[in-house]
C-alpha cells in the first residue's frame, strides 16, 4: 500500500499540470479509457484475462461507475467549483462512509482503536489541507462544488466495498482483470460528457503526454490494480484509512518541488502518519469475521 498511495499523491500534481493544457472531463475519461487498454492489453503477460460472464460484466460496470467514473468526475468538478481544499477535505472523508457502510452491509466491525486511528488520520488530512486552502468559489457554485466532492467520496467507498464483497465471495477472482473491466465500463460511461466538454486540448504540448502517460500508468492501472488488491487482504475500513496518507504524499511532492508546506501543514503530515499507524496497529484488528457475499 505505501507504493500505492505514493503514486496516488503524485497524481494530484500531475493532474494540476495536465490541467494547464486540457480540460478535467478529458483527463477522466483518458485515465479511465487508456488505462482500461493498458491494462486490457498486459493481461496475457501476467496470467490474467478479462471476466468472461455477463454477470461479471454488470458487477465490472456497477463498480467502475463508481470508482472510475462517478468519482473521477466528482472529483475534477467538486474541486473547480468549491475549491481544492473543500474537495480534498470531502473525498478523504470516504473511511468513514467506508466504516458505516462496511459495518450495515460486510458485517465489518470497527475496533475501538481503528476508530481512534480514523479520527486522528482525518484530523491530519484537515491540518494538511486547510494550511493552504487556497482559493474557494462561494454561493451556487461552492454548493454544487460540495454536493459533488460528497457523492464522489460516496461513490469511492460504495465500489470499493461492492469489489470486497466480490472478494469475499470468491477469493480467486482475478483482480487485474477485474480491473481492466472496471476502468473499460467506467470509460464508457464517461465517453458521452466529451461532447458536452467545450475546453480546449493542446495535444502537441509534450508536457501534457507526460502528465497523462503517469496518471495512466502510475495514477491510474497500478494504484486501482494494488488498491482492489488489498481490499481481497485487509478489511475495508484499514485499507480505505491509507487514503489519508495521499494528500500528505501531495503536499511532499511539492516540497521536494520547492513549494515548502507551513507549519501547519508540516505537523498535519506527521498527525496523518500517526492515524494511518494506529489504523494498521495488529491490537486495531477487530476479531470479528467479516462474511456477507454478494449472491
Amino acid at each position: 500500500m505505501t507504493v500505492v498511495v505514493m503514486l496516488a499523491g503524485a497524481a494530484y500534481p500531475a493532474t494540476s499540470a495536465a490541467l494547464d493544457d486540457t480540460t478535467p472531463t478529458v483527463i477522466a475519461v483518458v485515465r479511465a479509457v487508456a488505462g482500461g487498454l493498458l491494462l486490457a492489453a498486459v493481461l496475457p503477460v501476467i496470467g490474467s484475462r478479462l471476466p468472461r460472464t455477463r454477470g461479471a460484466w454488470a458487477w465490472a460496470l456497477i463498480v467502475g461507475a463508481g470508482n472510475t467514473a462517478i468519482t473521477l468526475v466528482a472529483i475534477s468538478e467538486g474541486t473547480s467549483r468549491a475549491g481544492a481544499a473543500v474537495a480534498a477535505v470531502l473525498l478523504n472523508s470516504s473511511p468513514f462512509f467506508v466504516a458505516v457502510l462496511g459495518r450495515l452491509f460486510l458485517d465489518e466491525r470497527i475496533s475501538p482503536l481503528r476508530a481512534i486511528g480514523l479520527v486522528v488520520g482525518f484530523a491530519g488530512v484537515l491540518l494538511v489541507v486547510l494550511s493552504d486552502p487556497g482559493d474557494v468559489a462561494g454561493g451556487t457554485d461552492l454548493a454544487i462544488g460540495f454536493s459533488l466532492a460528497l457523492v464522489g467520496a460516496v461513490a469511492w467507498a460504495a465500489a470499493g466495498l461492492t469489489f470486497r464483497a466480490l472478494l469475499l465471495r470468491d477469493p480467486t477472482l482475478d483482480v487485474p482483470g477485474a480491473t481492466a473491466a472496471q476502468f473499460l465500463c467506467g470509460g464508457v460511461v464517461l465517453l458521452p460528457l466529451l461532447l458536452f466538454d467545450s475546453g480546449e486540448t493542446h495535444w502537441d504540448a509534450a508536457s501534457l503526454w507526460a502528465s497523462l502517460a503517469f496518471l495512466v500508468v502510475g495514477g491510474q492501472v497500478l494504484v486501482y490494480v494494488g488498491f482492489n488488491a488489498a481490499l481481497g487482504q485487509w478489511p475495508s475500513s484499514r485499507v480505505y484509512a491509507w487514503t489519508f496518507l495521499v494528500p500528505a504524499v501531495a503536499v511532499a511532492v511539492e516540497a521536494m518541488r520547492g513549494n515548502l508546506p507551513s507549519a501547519v501543514g508540516t505537523l498535519g503530515l506527521f498527525v496523518v502518519i500517526a492515524g494511518v499507524a494506529i489504523v494498521n496497529l495488529p491490537a486495531a484488528e477487530s476479531r470479528a469475521a467479516t462474511s456477507a457475499p454478494i449472491q
